[in-house]
């Protein structure tokens, strides 16, 4: 087992909570990397958006994905949790997704219980799988992972999201016992919710994703709550943020003023090392 997914699965085993906030291209890892989070996360969301100019609608291809996630994980020492959608297609798209993820770096593969071509949580309009194809795809990439133990398999359910908590357990249940390393539960957003997936999912780790739409402080996420602790999309939202207001000052004939300079982004990228090899 290599070491990032070493370092995963002993986190998975620990008595902590980690943070994963997402990157989208290999600066943002290294930012994350840099304010000491241990934990990276690569999310289709932002990926399609800041590195593609695509929606988070399946257009993103296995290729683009497994591409993208080679050079973020080229440039970073954390382990890399990936999004990996439906899994491209069909099972054998599904083991050759988790296989090739493995082969550019990537520690661990989020996949999901939704039709192929996935629809975006945010849209309202998700199909899921039925329960009996959604398990093949879980055993499929579990069995994937199995051949050389180097990539873990975290299972996601869209259930919660498309309306039934109740199901999302059970398929959560049910994806534990074929063999997922985590349990990931979209669509969170109160803290009864909470309550009652750790009632029903005791011992499992279990992923929650933070978004705007969330009804609790994080405070009240107790310290055992939950293993992985997504933050998908704050990064790109902060990014579009400060891009539009940077904008508007050129615009407005104003030289925008920055904590960050030219020299901080040169040391973040270990400038230095390189130089010395070209005057070597």
């Amino acid at each position: 087992m290599n070491i990032k997914t070493s370092k995963l699965k002993k986190y998975l085993k620990d008595k902590k909570s980690y943070k994963a906030p997402s990157c989208h291209d290999p600066l943002s890892a290294k930012i994350i990397e840099k304010h000491g989070f241990r934990v990276s996360f690569i999310g289709g969301f932002a990926l399609s958006s800041a590195s593609l100019g695509y929606p988070d609608a399946s257009i993103i291809t296995e290729k683009e994905l497994v591409d993208a996630t080679k050079v973020i994980c080229s440039q970073t020492k954390n382990p890399i949790i990936v999004d990996g959608d439906t899994g491209f297609g069909g099972l054998a798209n599904v083991y050759k997704t988790v296989k090739d993820l493995e082969q550019v770096g990537a520690s661990a593969v989020i996949l999901e219980d939704q039709e192929f071509p996935k629809r975006c949580a945010l849209t309202k309009k998700i199909k899921l799988l039925d329960l009996k194809n959604s398990e093949k795809r879980i055993k499929t990439a579990v069995k994937a992972a199995k051949e050389s133990n180097n990539i873990l398999i975290f299972a996601r359910t869209d259930a919660l999201s498309a309306g039934s908590l109740k199901e999302a357990i059970k398929r959560a249940k049910s994806f534990r016992k074929l063999g997922a390393d985590a349990i990931f539960i979209t669509g969170i957003n109160t803290l009864e919710e909470i309550k009652l997936i750790k009632r029903n999912l005791k011992s499992i780790p279990l992923i929650i994703n933070i978004t705007q739409d969330i009804k609790f402080d994080l405070v009240d996420i107790k310290k055992n709550d939950f293993k992985f602790i997504i933050y998908s999309q704050q990064l790109l939202n902060s990014y579009i943020d400060t891009t539009n207001a940077t904008l508007k000052l050129i615009k407005n004939n104003k030289n925008p003023k920055f904590k960050n300079k030219a020299s901080d982004t040169l040391a973040l990228l270990n400038f230095k090392k390189y130089l010395a090899i070209e005057e070597n």
